[in-house]
């Protein structure tokens, strides 16, 4: 009998361990963040529209060492638009690959695209007209994300003109967490993401946690900026960006909160 437990230990072991080697990929952003730009970003395209199609698109691609997707299918295809439209978005999303023995590797995935017009035609009625401030360019429908280094224009957000700059806009618009205001938690926290063609912020990371809510609001207002996008080749590219929030109690924000600003990503 004690042969037989021995034995299973052993086996339960080895499958334990070998599971623990294996880690699925995942988007470099929270998936509440994902859902976020998912959503910011769709172009309901306008032929649904008129003939009010709407479903729920499931997109199957593979997640490639290097963090990016490729081979993208409709596992049932709705319409070509739709379709078409939802492997657009997939396609914007990166990821941290799947790792097997503690090496990057290919693993095939699906994410699911949620076209409701009722809540498109709502939503766009909120949002704001992105490219009222753009030249007319064409934009770069490679998916290549830009170092600054390869640019010939630079990324830079487009704030209301009451604003003297991007650090008066944050001065501004700032709400400093109860939280982290009573636990006198200071510090700058630092975001990488991606400035999308369209001027919409994307793939948005942590790189410097302060806490106390101090994450969130950070990433409250990078998420409420627009961006005018960068430029090569005379065209709207994707480029890779910087976020830096400072957090700082001085002596006069001792006295009282300004404003409150609850957490949760």
């Amino acid at each position: 009998m004690k042969s037989y437990l021995i034995g299973f230990c052993i086996l339960l072991s080895a499958i334990v361990t070998q599971a623990q080697l294996f880690r699925s990929a995942s988007p470099v952003s929270s998936n509440k963040l994902t859902k976020e730009f998912i959503v910011s970003a769709m172009r309901y395209p306008q032929s649904a529209l008129d003939a009010g199609e709407q479903d729920k698109v499931e997109v199957v691609f593979t997640v490639l060492p290097n963090g990016t997707s490729s081979n993208h299918q409709v596992l049932k295809p709705v319409s070509d638009a739709l379709d078409q439209e939802a492997i657009r978005l997939v396609r914007k999303i990166l990821w941290i690959p799947a790792t097997e023995n503690g090496q990057s590797v290919s693993e095939r995935n699906a994410m699911t695209i949620v076209f409701n017009r009722k809540q498109f035609v709502k939503k766009q009625a909120l949002r704001p007209a992105l490219f009222a401030q753009l030249d007319a360019l064409d934009a770069d429908d490679s998916g290549v994300i830009y170092t600054f280094a390869a640019l010939e224009t630079m990324p830079t957000p487009m704030i209301d003109e009451k604003y003297r700059s991007i650090h008066h806009y944050l001065q501004s618009q700032l709400k400093y967490p109860e939280t982290a205001f009573a636990a006198g938690i200071q510090g700058k926290v630092t975001i990488d993401f991606v400035v999308e063609e369209d001027g919409i912020p994307s793939n948005i990371r942590l790189v410097n946690s302060v806490g106390g809510g101090c994450d969130q609001e950070a990433i409250r207002l990078l998420q409420q900026l627009r961006w005018r996008p960068a430029v090569k080749n005379e065209k709207w590219v994707r480029s890779a960006a910087t976020f830096d929030v400072s957090f700082i109690l001085n002596d006069i924000k001792q006295q009282e909160i300004p404003n409150r600003q609850p957490g949760g990503l």
